[in-house]
């Protein structure tokens, strides 16, 4: 059967509320998945313009769970569905009889992720976990010259928990194709904020994972029109770079590297960042202009590549927000529908369950294999040099894929080797 996206035919029942959850549902949705989001009276939990992006590609209904008669609603949902998708704390959904165990029970086939916070084998499991929560728990923050915690914008732990628990899910239909059985999948925000940790948080005999390279022109710098730009020299062009604009013989001069560095910001005031992010990208060195947020929104590289898009919405009207980052050559996501007011498919979706057989929901065949990893048997050639490409190599082995990495024996020892590279 030829399919127009990857997920097509899979259903998503999602209950997630906040971030994690919503996001988790919405990568599957964007890739084909029929994702039906059950929303409390009154709507989502935190009422933000994120919901627009977080909950498109989804059908709604508003569901009491607290209501006996909208629970046995919910029951039959999740009889229709291949995965669950919730980010309640630990034993919530137990408590109302839509647990991992009872579900799973019910139906063999059935796929449920939760998302909480913390673990349910971790004593804080029942401590609401909200971002600085978590934040504070990992470590995932910096202090300030007062020895203050100095938390970021960017809601690490909920971002990590959603793309894990969605790469978890894909490789949990895998796994079903070629056994028969579901599974139950956690992924606890805390665990997976690791994740984004990485090599930072590695201890070596005791000690933080020394670094294989110094590279003290890695800074942020003002330039001549008041604007910073990024500097990553990491490479030889960087040898380059440096000799055009001169450093090189301050360098042969025997001047400090503190010294050194002082002259490299005052020369980098003397031009426009945006002359000095064309040169740099000219000779093939690394460097970029720090933007706003709202300045990338309307970037011609964002617009034109669709890494941000316009996109309808019935509240918000016309808007910019995050595309479809995930390119598949045969099967490409896309965002058929915007977000739903809540419970505006319910009509449609009690249709639906009125129209199933209980013949049709009914448990798949038995076993057919026996698996002792998701992707037990799937070979992986990894070609990968830095960090994104060896961790996505990584998080395959971590799933049972044999994963051969393939190195230069003209490069040293790759920086973080030891966290992107085990298990293959």
């Amino acid at each position: 059967m030829m399919l127009t996206s990857s997920l097509e035919g899979v259903r998503v029942i999602d209950f997630g509320q906040y971030m994690a959850g919503p996001m988790a549902a919405m990568l599957l949705g964007d890739h084909g998945a029929d994702v039906i989001r059950i929303d409390p009276p009154g709507g989502p939990r935190w009422d933000t313009p994120a919901n627009a992006t977080w909950n498109r590609n989804k059908r709604s209904i508003v569901l009491s769970l607290k209501d006996e008669s909208d629970k046995e609603t919910a029951r039959k949902l999740i009889r229709t569905a291949d995965v669950v998708i919730e980010n309640f704390r630990p034993g919530v959904m137990d408590r109302l009889g839509l647990g991992a165990e009872a579900m799973t029970a019910v139906d063999p086939r059935l796929i449920y992720c939760s998302l909480p916070g913390f673990g349910a084998d971790d004593p804080r499991a029942g401590i609401r976990a909200w971002e600085g929560v978590l934040g504070a728990a990992t470590g995932a923050y910096r202090p300030n010259k007062q020895g203050q915690p100095v938390y970021t914008v960017i809601p690490y732990s909920s971002i990590a928990g959603a793309f894990l628990g969605a790469c978890a899910v894909a490789v949990a239909l895998h796994a079903r194709q070629r056994t028969g059985l579901g599974q139950r999948i956690e992924v606890p925000l805390f665990d997976a904020t690791f994740n984004f940790i990485g090599a930072r948080g590695l201890l070596v005999d005791g000690k933080p994972a020394p670094g294989s390279h110094h590279f003290p022109w890695n800074r942020q710098v003002l330039c001549k029109d008041g604007r910073w730009l990024t500097y990553g020299g990491n490479n030889k062009k960087s040898e380059t770079f440096l000799r055009h604009i001169g450093l090189d013989k301050w360098r042969a001069a025997g001047l400090s590297e503190v010294d050194l560095l002082k002259k490299f910001d005052d020369l980098m005031r003397t031009r426009p960042a945006h002359e000095w992010e064309d040169l740099i990208a000219q000779i093939g060195s690394e460097g970029a202009i720090c933007h706003t947020s709202a300045e990338w929104m309307c970037h011609p590289q964002a617009r034109e590549s669709r890494i941000v898009d316009e996109f309808d919405d019935p509240n918000l009207g016309r808007f910019i927000g995050p595309g479809i980052c995930t390119r598949l050559s045969r099967t490409p996501g896309s965002v058929r529908r915007p977000r739903p007011n809540p419970d505006q498919h319910r009509s449609e979706i009690l249709a639906e369950l009125a129209a199933i057989d209980p013949k049709d929901a009914a448990p798949g065949p038995a076993v057919r294999e026996t698996l002792r990893g998701a992707l037990e048997g799937v070979r992986v050639v990894d070609l990968c040099i830095v960090l994104a490409g060896p961790t996505c190599g990584r998080t395959l082995a971590e799933f049972g894929a044999d994963v051969i990495k393939i190195d230069s024996p003209h490069v040293a020892t790759v920086l973080r080797h030891n966290d992107i590279n085990r298990g293959k």
